[in-house]
């Protein structure tokens, strides 16, 4: 199951634009590039020598940026924190032109950051900064006032819950009587913890190892992996089911019953650095296809091709059109 150059750029056109409301945890991931030559005398572990530093969004920014970068239009909600990486994040932000009149402040906890050290271009580190639990109820409030203006413009809604603290059963309450009031598919990028915050979801993205997790069952062979989709479908009342496989690619469940085993999408990435935010460019791929409208077999197929991008740069990443319509070139001349 492949889409075609042409297809892609019919699609990718479709969705220049769209609005897609955004839901979920911010975070702010940090990269410390460096050398390794020599390993210290004070413990088994290597030196690095910082040559450059960066930092990008991470979390549900992070999708927030990759809707940016593929042409839609991100209606961001989350808390924010009144310290210094929160000043860098909204920052980021800002510098991408995606607004943040939908953050609302927290300040019973610092931002959340993620930094990695990598080495020789291998990540040899990662250093976890971050308070979790549920957010205070003035934020959750202010999180459902902004979710209800959101979805008076979008025509999707994407959950990426990193159980920090945001998904609660207060917003998921909200957030379903919302969309079904409004026709609105709200898509979620899921943590096995929250499995039943998730009960009636139109469209679910968890890995293997997530799904397995959701489901109480295997998932290694096609014939695992079928069967706990399904069982996760039924349990959870699911309409479909995107579930990416890393270097197996992606399958895809539906709940009509013409289609009982799922679609198998072959992976497209042709080289691997870094996995980093991939669940993160699926979700937005998948989820600015899906508001046009467009078939999920389409809107599977476009996301994993830029997966595919993606795992080939270095860190958190997003894809551009430009970016994947030459994949799909460079597919076409070999």
């Amino acid at each position: 199951m492949r889409m075609n150059q042409a297809q892609a750029e019919g699609l990718l056109e479709r969705m220049r634009g769209q609005r897609v409301a955004v839901l979920g945890d911010l975070m702010l991931d940090e990269y410390l590039f460096g050398e390794v030559s020599r390993i210290s005398p004070e413990a088994p572990v290597p030196v690095v020598r910082v040559t450059r530093e960066h930092a990008v969004l991470g979390g549900a920014a992070n999708v927030a940026a990759n809707l940016k970068s593929i042409g839609a239009e991100p209606l961001l909600m989350g808390p924010r924190q009144q310290d210094s990486a929160g000043a860098r994040l909204q920052g980021l932000l800002q510098g991408l032109g995606i607004g943040t009149a939908g953050l609302v402040l927290d300040s019973s906890r610092p931002t959340i950051i993620k930094t990695r050290v990598i080495g020789q271009q291998q990540q040899m580190l990662r250093i976890d900064r971050e308070e979790t639990g549920c957010c205070p109820p003035a934020a959750v409030a202010a999180l459902c006032a902004h979710l209800g203006d959101a979805l008076e413009q979008a025509s999707a809604l994407i959950i990426s819950d990193y159980a920090k603290g945001v998904v609660g059963p207060e917003l998921m309450e909200r957030v379903r009587e919302l969309c079904r009031v409004r026709g609105i598919p709200w898509i979620v990028d899921p943590k096995p913890a929250h499995a039943a915050l998730y009960r009636g979801a139109p469209l679910m993205t968890p890995n293997t190892k997530e799904l397995a997790e959701l489901s109480g069952l295997p998932a290694r062979s096609d014939e695992e992996m079928a069967a706990a989709g399904h069982g996760l479908m039924q349990a959870l009342e699911l309409q479909g089911l995107l579930v990416t496989r890393s270097e197996r690619g992606m399958a895809l469940f539906a709940s009509d019953v013409k289609h009982r085993a799922p679609w198998l999408i072959p992976t497209e990435a042709q080289e691997v650095f870094d996995v980093s935010g991939a669940g993160d460019t699926v979700i937005a791929v998948f989820s600015a296809a899906i508001a046009t409208g467009a078939d999920w077999q389409a809107a599977a197929m476009l996301a994993n091709a830029a997966a595919g991008v993606v795992v080939g740069k270095i860190g958190t990443a997003t894809a551009t059109p430009a970016e994947l319509l030459r994949h799909y070139q460079d597919q076409h001349s070999d």
